[in-house]
C-alpha cells in the first residue's frame, strides 16, 4: 500500500512541478538576465554554514535557540510554495475516506518532504561532513539530527496547517539549546532526547486535535458565520477574497511585494528630495506594481474557470466576473499607489496634478495588462513587459512636456 500511494503522490508532485516550470520559466530567465551572476549555489552553502553553527559551541543558550528557530523558519519558507504539490491534490480527499493506516500516510508524507527538500538535504550533507570532521564525540552529530528532525516536523505542520504543532517545535528548540549549553553529559543527552521526543509527541497530538477539529467543524457546517451574513460584504468580494485566501503564498507574495516596493520607492524619492529623478522613478515603480498585481488576474480567472459549470446555471451577465475582477484589482492597486503617490503639499499644485495623473494612468495600465496575462499564452510575460515598457515611455514623455 505504501508503494502504490507513494508512486501516485510522486507522480502528482512531478506533474505540478512541471506545470509550474512551464508557467514561470520566463520569470526565471528574466531574473537571470537582469541579475548577472545571480547566486544559485551560495544560498545553500550559507544554509550549510548555519546548520553547522547551530550545534557548534560558543553561541550560548539564547544564540542556539535563535539559530534553531531561524532554521525552522527557513525550512518552512522553502516548503510552503510546494504545498499544493505536496498535498497530493483532490485524490487525497478520496484517500482520506479509505482505511489507509496512519503509519502509511505519515510514511508517504515523510517521503514527499524528503523529495521536496532535496537541495536542502545536500546542504545538510555538507554540514554533517563538516561537523563530523571538527566535533569531538557523537553528541553534536546527534543534536544535528535533532535540528533536522525539528525542521521536518515544522514543515509538516506548515504543509498540513496544523499550527499547534509549531508550539511543540518551539519547545523542542528551547530544550535543544539548553542541552547544548548544559555542563553535564547526562543533562545534555536527556535534554536532546526530550527535545525530539516532545516534538514527535506534539506532532501526534496536533494531528488528532486537527481531526477532532475537523469533525467539530463538520457538525457546525450549517451555522452562519459573520462574513456570510447578507450586507456584511458583497458576494463577489467574498468570492474574490476567498480565492486569494485559498492561495495564500502567491497572493501574499504579489500584494506584499507591491506594497513593499511602494514603501521603498517612496523612501527613495524622499531621499531624492523630489528632484528630476523622482518622477521617472515613480513611473517605473507604478509599472512594476501593475505587473505584480496583474498576475492575480490569472489566479482569479482559473478559479472561475473551475466553477464554470455552476456559474453557467446562474442568471449572470457574460462579463460579470471579468468586470468585477478588474474592479477588485483596481481596488487592491489603490493601496500601493496611495503609499507611493501620497500627496506632498509642500511641492505645490503642479505636483499634485502629476500624482493624480499617475494614479489614473496606473489604474489604466492595470486594466490593459489583463489582456496579455489572460490571452497571451506562453508569451504573456513578454507581452506584459512590452506593454509596461511602452506605458512607462509614454508617461515619461507626457510628464516631460
Amino acid at each position: 500500500m505504501y508503494g502504490r500511494l507513494a508512486r501516485l503522490r510522486l507522480h502528482w508532485y512531478a506533474r505540478v512541478g512541471r506545470d509550474l516550470l512551464a508557467r514561470y520559466w520566463q520569470w526565471a530567465l528574466l531574473a537571470t538576465l537582469l541579475v548577472p551572476g545571480a547566486p544559485i549555489v551560495a544560498p545553500f552553502l550559507r544554509f550549510a554554514e548555519l546548520l553547522g553553527i547551530a550545534v557548534a559551541p560558543g553561541p550560548g543558550m539564547a544564540g542556539h535557540a535563535v539559530l534553531a528557530v531561524v532554521i525552522d523558519l527557513m525550512a518552512v519558507l522553502w516548503v510552503l510554495p510546494q504545498r499544493r504539490a505536496l498535498l497530493g491534490g483532490a485524490f487525497m480527499e478520496y484517500v482520506a475516506t479509505l482505511p489507509v493506516p496512519r503509519h502509511v500516510r505519515l510514511g508517504v508524507g515523510a517521503t514527499m518532504l524528503v523529495v521536496a527538500n532535496g537541495p536542502l538535504l545536500l546542504a545538510a550533507g555538507l554540514a554533517a561532513a563538516r561537523i563530523a570532521s571538527q566535533a569531538e564525540g557523537v553528541y553534536p552529530a546527534c543534536c544535528f539530527l535533532v535540528v533536522l528532525g525539528l525542521a521536518g516536523v515544522a514543515q509538516h505542520a506548515a504543509v498540513s496547517r496544523r499550527l499547534v504543532v509549531l508550539g511543540g517545535v518551539g519547545v523542542g528548540d528551547l530544550l535543544l539549546a539548553a542541552g547544548l549549553d548544559a555542563p553535564s553529559a547526562p543533562g545534555r543527552w536527556g535534554l536532546a532526547g526530550a527535545a525530539l521526543a516532545g516534538a514527535v509527541a506534539v506532532a501526534g497530538f496536533g494531528e488528532r486535535l486537527a481531526e477532532a477539529g475537523g469533525r467539530r467543524r463538520r457538525r457546525r457546517a450549517g451555522r452562519v458565520v459573520a462574513l456570510d451574513r447578507p450586507g456584511i460584504m458583497a458576494p463577489a468580494l467574498r468570492v474574490q477574497w476567498g480565492i486569494l485566501a485559498d492561495r495564500p503564498v502567491l497572493s501574499v507574495f504579489r500584494i506584499g511585494a507591491a506594497v513593499a516596493l511602494a514603501f521603498g520607492v517612496a523612501r527613495l524619492v524622499a531621499l531624492f528630495d523630489f528632484d528630476s529623478r523622482a518622477v521617472p522613478t515613480l513611473i517605473v515603480a507604478v509599472a512594476v506594481i501593475g505587473l505584480l498585481l496583474a498576475g492575480l488576474y490569472r489566479t482569479l480567472s482559473e478559479a472561475h474557470r473551475a466553477a464554470a459549470g455552476y456559474l453557467a446555471s446562474l442568471p449572470l451577465p457574460r462579463r460579470y466576473w471579468p468586470l468585477r475582477d478588474t474592479g477588485f484589482l483596481m481596488l487592491v492597486n489603490l493601496v500601493p499607489l496611495a503609499v507611493l503617490l501620497r500627496p506632498r503639499g509642500q511641492q505645490g499644485g503642479g505636483l499634485l496634478a502629476v500624482l493624480a495623473g499617475l494614479v489614473a494612468a496606473g489604474q489604466a495600465l492595470l486594466v490593459l495588462l489583463r489582456w496579455p496575462v489572460l490571452h497571451g499564452g506562453r508569451h504573456r510575460l513578454v507581452l506584459s513587459l512590452l506593454l509596461a515598457a511602452g506605458w512607462s515611455g509614454a508617461a515619461m514623455a507626457a510628464v516631460s512636456r
